[in-house]
């Protein structure tokens, strides 16, 4: 396939999902392929494809509906933005308490890495900047290994696996045996912490759960690790728990 008819292919597939999302709930073959601009053939070849996946559904003779597969896509996409927009008022709750960089770190099980998804900077001028949508490895500080700590034991040795050394330190894994005890503890204790005096960098985060236990990502508090001191050693991650706990009750998580 060139890359033209792939561009062609993609856009045909875009517009049979405008046409469902705008259209009627049920369309014949013909209705839809009058409604998409192409041929009936053409349509049929994609309907296809999308009844194996259960993106579609056949409601009778000649009728196609959207599927149950297409709802629990959308319902994925929308917990994310449901996410964004309840866990706001806990990075303003943990930014007003502390007056620290309070980040909301999303998972992205499809890379088996995770974005920041929203953040408010310290008013310090020295501070740590996540820049929005920046990419985090779960192999390294508080936010990837909170979120690591929680993964299947096989999707957490393919991250491991991708990742030898540290994207800021360049300092190698420690041994697996040595980390699974650090996630094991993570787990137990409900958050990770993470200092590097050498880096000036430190930050405490706590996991972020969906339904059914799935970790969705991580609210997190980071610092230079100049300014991590007992009072926010000792505070912190309670803090950060709390609200943690809160989103996740939220967006349907039950303990």
């Amino acid at each position: 396939m060139t890359a033209a008819d792939a561009r062609g292919a993609a856009d045909r597939t875009l517009r049979l999902l405008q046409c469902f999302a705008e259209g009627e709930r049920e369309f014949s073959l013909k209705e839809l392929a009058e409604r998409a601009g192409f041929a009936p053939s053409t349509a049929h070849r994609l309907l296809r494809v999308w009844v194996r996946k259960g993106l579609v559904e056949r409601g009778g003779s000649k009728a196609y509906r959207l599927g149950s597969e297409i709802f629990r896509l959308a319902s994925l996409v929308l917990q994310k933005f449901d996410v964004q927009r309840l866990a706001r008022p806990c990075l303003e709750e943990l930014w007003t308490e502390w007056q620290e960089t309070a980040s909301l770190c999303l998972y992205r099980p499809a890379t088996l890495r995770a974005h920041i998804a929203d953040s408010i900077r310290t008013p310090h001028p020295l501070q740590m900047v996540f820049e929005p949508q920046a990419e985090i490895s779960l192999a390294w500080g508080s936010m990837g290994r909170v979120i690591l700590a929680h993964l299947s034991r096989e999707d957490a040795d393919a991250v491991l696996a991708q990742n030898h050394t540290g994207p800021l330190s360049g300092k190698p894994l420690p041994s697996r045996r040595r980390l699974r005890e650090e996630l094991r503890q993570i787990q137990q204790r409900g958050f990770a912490v993470y200092e590097d005096k050498c880096l000036d960098v430190a930050g405490v985060s706590a996991p972020v759960f969906g339904q059914g236990r799935a970790v969705l990502g991580c609210l997190a508090v980071t610092l230079p690790a100049t300014r991590f001191r007992l009072p926010l050693r000792q505070g912190l991650p309670g803090a950060v728990m709390k609200r943690a706990r809160r989103l996740s009750e939220a967006v349907g998580f039950r303990a």
